[in-house]
Parts: C-alpha cells; structure tokens; sequence
C-alpha cells in the first residue's frame, strides 16, 4: 500500500469489488476484473501471464492477449494506488518475472477473513466451546453477500466459484452440526428445508435435516423426509443412500437418538511454553510376505522406476488374488533404506465386501497424525487436509503405499510431490491416474507354470516325485496366487493326502471351490443353504433356481422378471428377500451378484427344474437380452443394415434407454451379461439368438474397439446362420467378419468373407446389401495396394448405391474414396469427395461418419496449407464425436487437432493428444501407441 493511502478491502465473496474509506473502486472493464479475480485468488504468490491468459480467455486467446494483460495490470495499478507517482514502482500488484504478484494483507480479502473464522470454529469446538464455534461460523457464513466472485466471467471464473459455493455449503453444514449438538434442532428444520431443497443431491443435507425433526419431535416427517432423499437419488443418481444417511433413518426406526456419538468435551488447560515437537518418522509398512516367487520382471522395472524417476507414481494392477499387495510390500521393504523420512501405508478397502471404502478425509486423517499433527489441529475440509499433508511432505522422501484403491478420485488429493515415492495397488487400470500424474503401471498376470508349481512345492514341501501332479494343479488353479497358496496349505497340513487326489477334488467346479477353502463340505453347505431357501417366501424360492440358468455374472430386475415371467416390482421384491437371507449380494446399485458357493447352489437348483421350465425361462432370458440390445443399437450414433429382430417373448419391463448417451451405458454395463448370452445360445442351438445378438452388439464393440471379442462372436455367428440356411443371417454375419478381420489387418482373409457377403448380396438382387459390401470390398483391396480395383468398386457402390436410394452406402462410398485419395496424397481431389460424404452423413443423421469425415477433411486441408480450415474442421469433429456419445472418434479428433495445432506452433498440442493417449487407452485401442510416439516426440520438442 502506498504510503498515507487508506487500506483496502477486498471481496470475492459475492460482487467482486474493491473497497477503499467505504467507497467502491472502479476496477474497469469486464476482462479486467477477471484478471484481478485471478491474482486474488493466487494472492501473495507469483501468477504467469500465460496462467492469466488462460484463466481469462481459455481456448480463445486473442493474438495480442500478453499486450491486453500488461494493459489491464497497468489499468488496476492505477486503480488501486491512485496517488502513486507516474514513474514510482507498484508496491500492491508488482511485476515477479514473467507474471504479477498481487500483494493482500492478512484480513484484507473477505476469503481470508472467512478460512480464519471457520478454522478458530474448529478449535473453540475442538476445546469444548460448542457456542462460542457456533457464533464464529455464524460470523464467517455472513461475509458470503451473494454469489461468489459475482461480474466475473469465464471457465476459471466458473471453477473457483463452484469451489467457493462448496466451500460455503461444507461449513453451513458443520454450523447445523454444532446446532444439533447444542439442541437447536428445532431453530434449524426451516434452514436446513431449504438447504435440501436447493441441493437435493447432498446426502449430508438430507441427514441433518432429519436429525432436526427428530429433536423438534417430528419423527414422521423425519421418515418422510428420508423417502423423499431416497427417491431423488435414485432417481437422478440411480443409487441408494450411503451409510451414514441410512444410519440416521435405521435410527428414527427405531426410535433411538439418530445423534452420533461425541468425543468427551476437553477442558482447556492453562497455556505453557511450547516446545518444539521432535520430527515424526513412521513406518507404517506391514509385514511383507516371506516369499514372492515369479515376480522378478515386476520387481526389475519398479527399481528402474525408482532410479529414473524423482518421486515416481506406480500403480501395480491385476486381478483379485493375483498378488498385486505381495509385490507392493516385498518392494517396498526392500527399498525402504532409500526413504529415510519414513513410509505411510494404508488400506483403502475399495474391494472389501465387509465395509465400506474408508473416506479421503479419514485417510488424510490418519495420514497427519502419524506425522505428528494433533487431532485438535486437522483442518475440517479435505482441501485443506491435503494441502496441510503437501505441506508436511514437501523436501522430505518418503514411502506412501495406498493399498486396495478402486478409483482415482479416491488418490489425487493423497499424493505427495517429488521426492516422495508413492505405490497404488487396484484391481483397475486406473487410467485418470495414468493421464493425469503420468503414473508407471505395473501390471500383474497369473504366474506361469514353472513358477506356480514353485510356489506349491515351497508351501506344500512335497518332493520332485510329485512334480507332475503338482503341475496338473498349479494348471488347475489357472496360476493364481491365492488359489495356489490355498491348495498347498491343504497339502501342508494333511501329509497324508497325495496331490493327485486335491487335483481329482479339482476337476469340477463345485469340487474345486470345495477344495480351495471356499465351503467345509457340499452336505453341510447344502443342507444351510436348503435351510435358507425354505425360509423364503414362495416366489423368491422360486426364481432362486431360475436364476441359476443365468450365463451372466450379474442380475437386474429386468432379467429377473423377464426369465421369472414376473412383474418388475415382484422381482425387485424377491432380489430384496434373498439379499436379506443373504444368498445375493448387491454388487452397485441395482445389479445382484451371487458369491461363488451360492452360484454353484443355483445352478444345482436349475439343473433340478423340469426340462420344459428350464427351455422356457432360458428363451425369455434371451429374448429379453435381444430385445434390449436392438433398442439400445438402434440409438447407438453409428449407421446398421435393416436386419429384422423380433423375438418371441417381448418383454413387458425393459430399462429407459432414450438417447445415445443412455444406449452406451446400458452396453456398458450389459456387456459381459450380453456377451455370456450369446455364447449360451451358440453353444445351445439357439441359432437365431446366436446370430442376432452378435448383431445387435457389433456396433457397441466397434465403438469401443472390443476387436478380439467381436472377432470371436462373429465367426460363431455365421456358424449359426450357416445353420439356418439363411441368406440374410448369412450376408451380414460374412459382411461383418469381413470388418472384424480388418481390424486384425488380416487382409486377405477379409476380402474372402467379404466377397462372400457380395455374392450373397448378388444372388439374393439386394441393391443395398451389394452397395455396402462393394465398399468394404473396395476399402479391402485398397488397405491391399489395389488401388485402381478399389477404385472401380467405390464407384460401382456409388451407383448402386443411387438406384436403391441407400443414402448412407451412397455416403459411405464417397468417403473411402475420398480417402483412397487422400491416401495417395491427391488432397485437392479427395476434398470434393470428402465434402459430398460430410453432407450426406449429416442429412441421415450419422454422427459417427460425419465426425470421422470431418477428421478427415482436416488432414486434407492441413496438407495444402489450409490452417485455419484444419482447426475449424477437427474442432467440429470433436464437438460431433462428442454429442455422438463416441470416445473412439473423440480421440481421433484430439488426436488431428493436436497436429494442427503443433503445425501452427501454438501451445494445446501435447494437451490434446494426452486427452487422446488417454481415451485410446482406455478403449485398449491400437491407436494409442502412435499418439504416445507424437507426444513423446511434442514432449521432446519443448524440453529441447
């Protein structure tokens, strides 16, 4: 502040403003108040331009915006130190570098002024001071006048709102916490009904609110209130309450104080010297595994991560059982000598069907008590928390294990920065982990042969004269370490029994999961699980052996009651009734999975049912399953033939698929059901099934680049259209594994099942059927080097194409032309081609060949010079790819705007294909290898 000025006051908490002797300053134009917004926010710390400009403009940077942001800091300079001498340096915003520092005094900026009241509440309530916290966060919740950061525009402007609203919303919670403790219930309903009311998806609301009926003696409308919190989430979140909403209606039930336990109240003690607290070093690691066996390539290249990287990331993944927390712990241990500071471990529980995952701020909770920080003093906020842990970590080397994760979300606000190492384990590739922080992945498969007969004789002690049956058992347990070191203990503490006969008790799979510990004997388990089901009422009986006919690894409703032959509300009834008895599990909201022993139950039950009402519930299963996949393929962005699908049995009860969007995730989280279906139709004679399925669900999994699995289900298709003797069934299964062959670059093999699609197409005179497969066949020849072949069948398909008055094979074929063009870099004759396709894709409403051509016709014009048209044309592209629901083609229009944006030498590049390593990773696309060479390359550019 300049000297004899009068101080400042600054607001963020509603209209931006600037306050001086109780007059407003005029802090100029629109832009400008944004890039004061930003330095407040980063207040007291150095901000780049280029942090400005893209906090101010986003992805519309002005050519002269370093010019406008050294023109609106001169502008705010004057602003805010009017009576500064023309030519005397700024002393509130100062030029740091190559950007600004906005000087602010501690209480100057109503935020500060917000945090300090609400972190005095934390420790007045930590003292026992419940009343005197509440005042403080009365105080802090009234310095919000209105909507943050009000006047300010723009995407940063948009972010740092939505946190503040947060923020502000976390501590009108915590005010109604400390009400409810002090006996205000009754001041607070009206509040906190209204709280509820403008957020509806706030669990934490809905409870506080309940707890304040109940203390205003209105436990009915406390009830109602819950069934009211209930059908919102599921409504627009499709899941049921947490734990701790449930907690407090499970409560009210019964009548009890739905209030938490409370921690005894302190009693403050006169204050002393402090004395400064000796550096806390945990170590927190586990007891690591005697032996790890077969893992040295694992072990290898997370030592080579460590030695190549300052503070690396590893995320060790694979199935359950394989290992994945063995190996975290021996490496750890065995590296622990190079973090002196200590290790932090923990198990998130994300996989444990026992409890629930243990919450990030519990988390950073125990994280700063082993480093020494009092329990009085953790902030309340997670931000806070992870800053507070940040803080602590910063220059120190330490080992952080975070064990059993099952989503990024969970990790980011737990991750120190360099030097400290931290090791993830999941059973999940957690690619936002990957894309985000760049973490090494280490992935763990079943051991092989030699080394899973390693680790039997290890535990087992049996001699080489069993070595061949200890072979045929390690096969038995597909090489999984927990199955593995499960039978070898069987064999360590049973001399007597000789490893051929665990291998004989192996054979089935009722056997082999008898064996591996699983169940004490088929009689026993039987008899209580028969014990269970006569317990049950009459239909949940029933459908309890029906469901064992089921392929899939998971139920809903809707199967249930199609196969049961049920109303939806009965089936949701008998799921509820043997969840209770505790035969089915809910694996995510509105999916039941049934534990190994019980399946085995099930499918003993099935096999008991009468042939008829086995045929019979198996063929509304699938019906059911066809039914469904066409309607949600019909809504998929992607062009399909006109294959009749009508199953026998239409459902009565089907899930609302709408849209796109909704198609996708229904594949999404049908596929495994819908793929295990098809197989049980192949493999059971249900021929017409076993074809139109894989139809139904060949575009999905070329949408998510699913190759081997639409390979697989094809030729298994055309084995049953083959079977029908069917010539439609047969041309689009041969037309179809002609693109699945292509996908393999299996280019002969692809051009034979698509001439044979041709000549079905021929003999059948289907004019459309022959303009779709002349294009694949001439996009064939072309991958083949027969250019001019490829050529006559584009153009012999535009014309059929015409007659029948098939728009999109007529689009189709103007495409690939325009690609065989492009292809041989005849760029100013692909164009009209290319732009003919665009418009035809767009009138029959192809979304996913309208973002393709768009990427396309880019390419086009970027290769003659056409810049500006490039980048209008793969950013149309990626706005197509996203309302077509597609990360394929999202990926693909990153993936065009990445190189023309390194063309132009303008920054976004390395952003953009990183957005595209990461979609096409996901995908398990083949992609995804050349974008990781153009970013590794872009990478290298700007490091040189």
């Amino acid at each position: 502040m300049t000297h004899g000025e009068e101080p400042l006051r600054f607001e963020v908490l509603g209209l931006l403003r600037v306050v001086r002797a109780g007059q407003e300053v005029d802090l100029g134009a629109a832009k400008q108040r944004a890039v004061l917004a930003v330095l407040l926010l980063e207040r007291n710390t150095p901000v780049s331009r280029g942090q400005i400009i893209e906090a101010v403009w986003g992805d519309n940077v002005p050519s002269s915006a370093v010019n406008l942001v050294q023109t609106y800091v001169a502008g705010l300079r004057r602003a805010l130190e009017p009576t500064r001498a023309r030519r005397a340096p700024a002393e509130l915003l100062t030029s740091v570098g190559d950007g600004y520092l906005m000087r602010v005094e501690p209480g100057a900026l109503d935020l500060d002024v917000f945090e300090r009241q609400v972190l005095l509440a934390n420790r007045m309530r930590a003292a026992g001071d419940l009343a005197g916290a509440a005042v403080e966060l009365d105080d802090a919740l009234a310095l919000f006048r209105a909507e943050p950061l009000g006047g300010v525009s723009g995407l940063h402007a948009d972010v740092e709102r939505g946190r503040l609203v947060e923020r502000r919303l976390a501590v009108l919670e915590e005010r109604a916490e400390l009400g409810l403790a002090i006996g205000q219930g009754p001041e607070l309903v009206s509040q906190l009904g209204s709280m509820v009311v403008e957020h509806p998806l706030r669990e934490r609301g809905h409870g506080l609110l309940m707890r304040a009926l109940v203390q205003a003696g209105r436990q009915a409308e406390a009830l109602a209130a819950y069934r009211e919190a209930r059908a919102v989430l599921i409504e627009e979140l499709g899941v049921e309450p947490g734990p701790e909403l449930r907690r407090v209606h499970q409560a009210v039930l019964a009548g009890d104080s739905p209030e938490p336990e409370r921690a005894p109240v302190r009693v403050p003690q006169q204050p002393s010297a402090p004395e400064p607290a000796p550096m806390t070093i945990p170590a927190q690691l586990p007891r690591a595994p005697v032996a790890l066996v077969g893992r040295d390539p694992e072990l290898g290249l997370m030592d080579a991560l460590l030695r190549g990287h300052d503070g690396p990331v590893m995320l060790v993944t694979g199935p359950a059982g394989v290992g994945k927390t063995a190996l975290a712990l021996h490496w750890s241990h065995r590296v622990r000598e190079e973090f002196p500071d200590g290790q932090l471990y923990v198990d998130v529980h994300g996989y444990d069907p026992n409890r629930e995952p243990l919450e990030i701020g519990e988390v950073l909770n125990r994280f700063l008590r082993a480093l020494g920080v009092p329990a009085g003093d953790t902030p309340v906020s997670v931000d806070e928390r992870s800053a507070l842990l940040r803080t602590l970590l910063a220059d120190r080397r330490m080992l952080v294990m975070l064990d059993n994760v099952r989503s990024s979300a969970d990790l980011l606000p737990l991750l120190p920065g360099a030097p400290s190492c931290v090791v993830v384990t999941s059973r999940r590739r957690l690619v936002g982990l990957v894309a985000q922080v760049e973490a090494k992945l280490i992935e763990l498969d079943m051991l092989d042969p030699d080394a899973a007969v390693d680790v039997l004789g290890r535990i087992a002690g049996r001699s080489d004269i069993e070595a061949d049956a200890l072979r045929e058992l390690a096969e038995l347990c597909d090489g999984l370490p927990l199955a593995l070191r499960i039978a070898a203990a069987r064999l360590a503490v049973s001399p007597r029994l000789r490893v051929a006969e665990l291998v004989e008790e192996l054979q089935d799979e009722q056997g082999r999961l008898a064996a591996l510990g699983l169940e004490d004997g088929e009689g026993t388990v039987r008899a209580a699980l028969d014990a269970s089901r006569r317990a049950l009422p009459a239909e949940p009986s029933r459908l309890l052996a029906i469901v064992g006919l089921h392929p899939g690894a998971d139920l809903t409703p809707h199967v249930v009651a199609a196969m049961g032959d049920v109303a939806l509300l009965e089936a949701q009834r008998a799921l509820d009734a043997l969840t209770a008895a505790n035969l089915l599990s809910v694996s995510e909201p509105g999916r039941h999975v049934a534990h190994d022993i019980v399946r085995v139950y099930t499918k003993t039950l099935a096999g008991e049912l009468s042939e008829p009402e086995r045929r019979a519930a198996t063929g509304r299963m699938l019906d059911y399953y066809l039914h469904c996949a066409d309607l949600a393929d019909g809504l998929l962005p992607i062009n399909r033939g006109s294959v009749l699908v009508a199953p026998e049995h239409r459902p009565v009860h089907v899930p609302a698929i709408s849209g796109a969007a909704d198609a996708t995730a229904w594949f999404d989280a049908e596929r495994a059901n819908l793929i295990a279906a098809a197989e049980l139709a192949s493999g059971s004679g249900w021929h017409v099934h076993a074809w139109q399925l894989p139809y139904t669900l060949s575009r999905y999994l070329w949408l998510r680049t699913e190759r081997e699995t639409s390979l697989r289900l094809t030729e298994a298709a055309l084995q049953a259209a083959i079977a029908l003797n069917d010539d439609d069934a047969r041309f689009v299964m041969q037309f179809n594994l002609g693109v699945a062959l292509l996908q393999f670059e299996r280019f002969e093999e692809a051009l034979q099942a698509q001439q044979g699609a041709l000549e079905v197409a021929r003999r059948k005179e289907d004019v459309h059927q022959q303009a779709r497969a002349l294009t694949t066949v001439a996009g064939t020849l072309q991958d083949l080097g027969r250019a001019a072949e490829a050529e006559a069948h584009y153009r012999e398909a535009m014309e059929i194409s015409r007659i029948a008055g098939s728009k999109w094979a007529e689009a189709n074929a103007h495409h690939h032309l325009g690609l065989l063009y492009l292809s041989t870099q005849r760029f100013d004759d692909a164009m009209p081609w290319l732009r003919v396709a665009l418009r035809m894709y767009h009138e029959v409403g192809e979304q996913c060949g309208e973002a393709a051509c768009h990427v396309d016709i880019s390419t086009a014009l970027l290769e003659t010079g056409d810049t500006d048209g490039a980048l209008t044309s793969a950013r149309t592209a990626l706005a197509v790819a996203c309302d077509a629901v597609s990360p394929y083609h999202q990926a693909l229009a990153h993936d065009r705007l990445a190189a023309v944006f390194e063309r132009l030498n303008a920054a976004g590049a390395a952003a953009h294909w990183q957005r595209a390593l990461a979609l096409f990773s996901e995908l398990g696309a083949p992609e995804a290898d050349g974008v990781r060479a153009r970013l590794a390359r872009a990478r290298a550019v700007t490091v040189g």
